[in-house]
């Protein structure tokens, strides 16, 4: 059997090589989190572009669907003799212009706040990866103090088994 003064060493040993461990572990999770935080962060910026792009192109899609509606409203009143500067066939050229535009709007507001929340959620993601760096760091830092701690501590005991054998 070994004697009070190894074991504390081997005791010491062990708990260092645990905390260098944890240490190890903690600065992998945290760079995975950071990982994936960022590249979610770059998803949902991405995610707003395209969410800018099919707003666009929902307005453009709508203002053509005005058009041919207006289109169809001139043919209409041609074929019936009707001029479009005066009257009740002006009213409806007006409207449904008026009526485009409030559509477009409606396709615009609905745009941008989808954009406004992918915008959130990047900027939500952008946050967790700087957490996910200060856990790194504070995981470093702690485990340096850990592995200190639990090597002084390992000294200081086996220096006073060591004085109390010679006695």
């Amino acid at each position: 059997m070994c004697d009070p003064a190894t074991l504390t060493l081997v005791a010491t040993a062990t708990a260092a090589a645990s905390s260098v461990t944890g240490t190890v572990m903690a600065v992998q999770s945290a760079n995975l989190k950071r990982g994936l935080a960022e590249r979610n962060a770059a998803m949902e910026r991405n995610a707003a572009q395209d969410e800018m792009q099919n707003t666009r192109e929902q307005a453009l899609t709508r203002y053509r669907e005005i058009a041919r509606v207006k289109g169809q409203q001139r043919v209409a009143a041609a074929a019936n003799g009707v001029g479009l500067d005066f009257g009740t066939a002006a009213d409806v050229v007006a409207d449904t212009d008026m009526l485009g535009r409030e559509d477009v709007g409606r396709i615009y507001k609905a745009g941008n706040n989808a954009v406004k929340s992918r915008d959130i959620a990047a900027s939500n993601y952008g946050a967790e990866a700087n957490m996910a760096r200060s856990q790194k760091t504070g995981a470093i830092v702690g485990g340096v103090a850990d592995f200190g701690s639990t090597v002084m501590g390992g000294a200081t005991q086996y220096s006073k088994l060591k004085a109390g054998q010679g006695r």
